[in-house]
């Protein structure tokens, strides 16, 4: 009785799956539990793991194919089953087999322990087999997975050779889908950007002053990034143009402000949602930054919480940075780069003196903007930086 394997439903909007990856050749061994094929959603790859022992009798499709939702990749069955040559049509009638309800099960992987390794059941086999210690490779699948391909590309250095190292990082998974989306925000859209530099004098009194408040309200610790949001949230209200998303149709303009914000991983960035974020205070924007933040690190983001973004803040305010050109996200009409914070003169009564500032990067699509409201938008954010109290009333 051979089984049919399904292309499962990822999230509510998705209608169509790509296979990044088979785990499973024709032929092999499946057991209940173990990976069959990785499919890649909205930056997020998602292992499908079987609901049966058997053989992978039949593969139908290759990887970066667009294919139905509950579409039939696949059979798992016994030796010698006989399965159609080609893909059933979805919904389509298979007499000659069974149909189960589910033969595939999503995991979304959790973040590993610092004494473990992950890797797939193939790969470790092969690691096993050749004796090399899967502490030494490093894994290229989500979260640092190991696959079969990073141990038969691992090569152990000896110590009385010199030690060089090559390594091909394929054009697959995450890493695929970002450089995809970028080429693609690059080439469909004509960039601008335009800086301007913030003192963060009063943010910074602002944050010492709320940073105990908040603590020991949420838990979470109130950082720049979260007064900056407020900030850029409130200017969106007075500037609702940047704050859209580019369509066939038309620019489409909201009310409310779903706010991306960029969340670096070792594997790429990512770009969790937080809706309708204008409708939170400080201490609100912090619990929900925070979470998303350790969700996308920890690999346990849901792919809707990718979706439905209108305005993004990308930043490297942990860095030496104080500059960059950000890629706009997706069909965004604008995107915010916020720097690293660095000491700079600043005018006073007093005259010049030094004090804390950052740079803002506001980089938007010409078709959509022109650079007077965009400049106006910009304007805004700075004047509330430098007098964020008025972001409590």
């Amino acid at each position: 009785m051979a089984f049919e394997i399904l292309m499962p439903k990822l999230s509510s909007t998705m209608e169509v799956g790509s296979i990044t990856q088979w785990l499973k050749e024709e032929g092999e061994t499946v057991e209940t539990g173990e990976a069959i094929f990785e499919v890649m959603t909205d930056k997020i790859a998602i292992e499908v793991e079987s609901y049966e022992d058997g053989i992978l009798l039949k593969r139908y499709y290759d990887v970066d194919q667009d294919i139905p939702i509950n579409a039939v990749i696949g059979y798992i069955g016994e030796a010698g089953e006989e399965v159609p040559e080609e893909a059933p049509r979805p919904n389509q009638a298979t007499p000659a087999v069974e149909t189960a309800e589910q033969v595939a099960a999503v995991v979304i992987e959790q973040g590993p322990s610092r004494e473990q390794v992950r890797a797939t059941p193939a790969a470790r086999k092969v690691a096993r087999q050749r004796g090399i210690d899967l502490q030494k490779i490093s894994g290229s699948g989500t979260n640092g997975r190991i696959h079969v391909v990073d141990v038969e590309q691992y090569q152990p250095v000896s110590l009385a050779e010199r030690p060089t190292e090559e390594r091909v990082i394929p054009w697959r998974g995450m890493r695929k889908a970002i450089a995809d989306a970028m080429v693609k925000s690059k080439t469909e859209k004509p960039h601008v950007t335009m800086l301007a530099e913030v003192s963060m004098v009063k943010a910074i009194q602002l944050r010492q002053t709320l940073l105990p408040l908040i603590e020991a309200q949420t838990g979470y610790r109130l950082s720049y990034t979260e007064i900056i949001i407020k900030a850029v949230t409130t200017a969106l209200k007075k500037h609702p143009s940047l704050n859209g998303i580019i369509k066939e149709d038309g620019i489409h303009q909201f009310s409310q402000v779903n706010m991306g914000v960029a969340v670096s991983l070792e594997e790429g960035l990512m770009v969790p949602v937080i809706p309708n974020a204008n409708d939170l205070g400080l201490a609100e924007l912090t619990v929900a930054t925070k979470e998303v933040a350790v969700k996308a690190r920890t690999g346990n983001l849901p792919p809707d919480a990718l979706k439905g973004g209108t305005f993004t803040i990308s930043s490297l305010g942990n860095s030496a940075v104080r500059s960059f050109n950000p890629v706009i996200n997706g069909g965004e009409v604008a995107i915010l780069g916020v720097g690293g914070l660095y000491d700079g003169p600043i005018s006073t009564e007093e005259g010049l003196k030094m004090a804390k500032q950052l740079t803002l990067s506001l980089s938007f699509d010409h078709r959509a903007l022109d650079g007077a409201p965009a400049a106006a938008f910009l304007t805004t954010v700075v004047s509330l930086l430098e007098e964020p109290y008025r972001l409590l009333v």
